[in-house]
C-alpha cells in the first residue's frame, strides 16, 4: 500500500470514527480512530479525536498520551493547551506547567494560559505567584465566577481577608449553579471563622478555620491542643476517648441523626458502637431507608477520600461524615465534618487484623463483640476536667461548623 493510499484510508477511518461518535457508538468510534492512526501515525486530527474521546470517558492518562502525540506532530498553541489541561486533571503539575509556558511563548500575554498556570501554582501552595498570574485573567474573564473564586482563595491564603471577601462576593454574584453558590458561601464562612482568632495555635484551630471541621483528638491529647500523628496504631483507649468526646458534643449540640452506617468492614464496629451510644439505628449501606433525616457516615481509618465521596452519594439525604483517624490528607483535601485525629503514614485500629482474618459469615458476631467492648470502655472512662471547655469551643466560641449545613 502506497503512502498516499494509507493517508486516504486513514482519513476515511477518521470520518467513520467521528460519525460513530455523533451517533453515540463510542466503541466503534474508538476502533476507527485507532485504525486511522495505524494507517497514518502522522494524522494529527486522528490523535486529537482519540484524545478527546479518552478525555470524555475519563481515561485521562491515555488522553494525555494522545495529546502529547499531537503536540509532537505540531508545535502549536492548542496542542500544548489541551495537553496541559489534562495534565492538571492528573495532578502532574510540573509537566502541565511546561505545556502552558510553551503556550505563552507561542502567544505572549494569553489570559487562558495564565489562568491555568495560576491554578497550578495555587495547587502547589504558591499563592503569591498564582495571584500575580491572575492579573490579566481577572480582567479578561470578568464575568467568570471561577476566576474570582481562585482569586479569593489566593488572597485568603495570603491573609488578605478583606480582599478575599470582596473576590468571593463577586464570584457569588456571578455563580450560576447552586453547588457553586454553596461552595462560595462556605468560603465566605471561612473568612468569618478566621476573624474569630487572633492567631491559630494548632490542628484543631486550623481545621475549623479552613473548613469548619470538628477535631476531637484522642487519648494522646487533651482535646484542645491536638497535633497530627505519624505511623500511629490506635489503641482501644484512644478510640474510646474520641467516642467519649463525640457523644458529649453530640448531646450538647442536640444533633438529630437518622442513623449511622459504615462504608467498609473495618468501620462497622465503630458504627455499631456509635449507634448504641447515640441510641440511633445502625443501617446497612446497601439497604438504606428512604429518609430525609441525615445519616452519619462512620469511618474508622480514612485511607481513601473516594470511598467517602461514593458513600455520601449513596445516602438518601446529605449526611455528615465522622472519621476516627483521617489518613488521606496527602492524597486529597476533602475533609469529613468530624475528625478524631489526623495520621500521616501508617495507621490501624485495634480490631483490624482480627476482623480481616475471619470469613464474612463469622464477622457479624465479632463486630458486635468489639462494639460492645467499645461501649463499655466509653461508659467506664473517667471524666475530663476540661470537657466543658472542649464543648464550649464548638458550642459557644466557634460555631460556624460545616456539620450545621447538614443537620
Amino acid at each position: 500500500m502506497t503512502d498516499e493510499t494509507k493517508r486516504v484510508a486513514s482519513r476515511r477511518h477518521l470520518r467513520y470514527g467521528l460519525a460513530f461518535e455523533r451517533t453515540q457508538r463510542p466503541l466503534a468510534a474508538v476502533d476507527h480512530f485507532r485504525m486511522a492512526i495505524a494507517a497514518d501515525p502522522n494524522l494529527r486530527d486522528a490523535h486529537n479525536a482519540l484524545a478527546f474521546h479518552y478525555q470524555q470517558q475519563g481515561l485521562l492518562a491515555k488522553a494525555a498520551e494522545e495529546f502529547a502525540a499531537v503536540a509532537n506532530l505540531a508545535d502549536d498553541y492548542f496542542a500544548h493547551f489541551n495537553l496541559g489541561y489534562v495534565l492538571i486533571e492528573l495532578e502532574r503539575y510540573d509537566e502541565a506547567e511546561r505545556e502552558f509556558r510553551r503556550c505563552l511563548e507561542l502567544d505572549p500575554g494569553d489570559a487562558a494560559a495564565q489562568l491555568e498556570l495560576a491554578y497550578i501554582h495555587a495547587a502547589r501552595g504558591e499563592y503569591a505567584t498564582a495571584l500575580a498570574l491572575l492579573e490579566t485573567p481577572r480582567q479578561r474573564y470578568y464575568d467568570d465566577w471561577a476566576v474570582f473564586h481562585l482569586l479569593g482563595r489566593c488572597l485568603f491564603q495570603l491573609q488578605r481577608y478583606d480582599e478575599a471577601q470582596q473576590a468571593w462576593q463577586q464570584a457569588l454574584a456571578l455563580a450560576p449553579a447552586s453547588d457553586a453558590q454553596f461552595e462560595l458561601l462556605a468560603s465566605l464562612q471561612s473568612i468569618e471563622r478566621r476573624r474569630e482568632f487572633h492567631a491559630t495555635t494548632g490542628l484543631k484551630d486550623d481545621l475549623y478555620v479552613q473548613e469548619g471541621v470538628i477535631c476531637l483528638g484522642s487519648a494522646t491529647d487533651d482535646g484542645i491542643t491536638i497535633a497530627p500523628l505519624a505511623d500511629h496504631h490506635l489503641s482501644e483507649h484512644d478510640v474510646a476517648r474520641t467516642l467519649y468526646r463525640f457523644i458529649a458534643l453530640a448531646r450538647s449540640s442536640n444533633w438529630r441523626l437518622g442513623g449511622v452506617t459504615a462504608p467498609d468492614i473495618t468501620s462497622k464496629p465503630l458504627a455499631a458502637a456509635l449507634a448504641a451510644l447515640l441510641d440511633i439505628p445502625l443501617l446497612n449501606l446497601h439497604h438504606l431507608p428512604e429518609t430525609t433525616a441525615p445519616i452519619l457516615i462512620a469511618i474508622a481509618v480514612g485511607h481513601s477520600a473516594d470511598l467517602f465521596t461514593i458513600t455520601r452519594e449513596r445516602l438518601p439525604a446529605p449526611g455528615p461524615g465522622f472519621c476516627l483517624a483521617l489518613n488521606w490528607t496527602r492524597q486529597s483535601k476533602l475533609l469529613p465534618e468530624i475528625v478524631g485525629v489526623v495520621v500521616e503514614g501508617k495507621c490501624t485500629v485495634p480490631w483490624e487484623t482480627e476482623l480481616s482474618r475471619l470469613p464474612p459469615s463469622e464477622q457479624t458476631t465479632l463486630i458486635q463483640q468489639i462494639a460492645g467492648r467499645l461501649v463499655h470502655h466509653v461508659q467506664s472512662l473517667p471524666g475530663e476536667d476540661n470537657l466543658p471547655r472542649q464543648i464550649r469551643y464548638y458550642t459557644r466560641h466557634h460555631r460556624r461548623l460545616a456539620i450545621n449545613g447538614l443537620l
